[in-house]
């Protein structure tokens, strides 16, 4: 009975073990991951600095030419 009790203890301690180095494991995904999100945001702030920003002619004329290509059919 010993033997049993023994076994079970030694199963319950590297099941704590296994679970505290797969949480440690996955805290240090964890951070990287918020850490290359970090530079993702940055570098998409430094290239849209202010949307408020009217739109450059160039644009309004490819939207337009897109329009006129293929004009609005209003639903009968």
């Amino acid at each position: 009975m010993k033997l049993v009790a023994l076994l079970l203890f030694i199963m319950i301690v590297l099941t704590l073990i296994n679970g505290l180095v797969f949480m440690k494991k996955l805290i240090q995904l964890q951070q990287e991951n918020n850490q290359l999100l970090k530079k993702i945001s940055e570098n998409k702030a430094s290239e849209h600095k202010n949307e408020n920003e009217p739109m450059p002619h160039t644009e309004l004329e490819k939207y337009k030419t897109q329009f006129m290509q293929n004009p609005y059919q209003p639903p009968k």
